[in-house]
């Protein structure tokens, strides 16, 4: 009976991992490329443009927010598009969604 439970435990876990993840988890699918440097299919999260600023190439299906701070905190100020360009101001940075 303990083996069935634990088996039912872990398969209501491994569903919940499958449906209840919100889709914002998984990485946007294309290229993204920041002053050059290519990343495929980037993982969602903060990526700060560096004290120089940043040119972006979004050749994701993913919009970009553009935030004035290194900490995605101040802004958004701006987005970049789904398969468009822009870029980033020194010190700021962009968030994948």
């Amino acid at each position: 009976m303990r083996r069935t439970l634990i088996s039912l435990g872990s398969l209501a876990a491994a569903g919940m991992l499958a449906f209840g993840v919100p889709q914002s988890a998984f990485a946007a699918s294309g290229t993204l490329f920041v002053n050059g440097a290519a990343y495929e299919n980037p993982g969602p999260g903060c990526y700060a443009a560096g004290e120089e600023g940043a040119e972006v190439n979004n050749r994701t299906d993913a919009n970009l927010e553009v935030f004035a701070d290194s900490a995605c905190q101040e802004g958004p100020v701006g987005m970049i598009d789904a398969f468009a360009a822009g870029s980033v101001e020194p010190g700021g940075s962009i968030r994948i969604s």
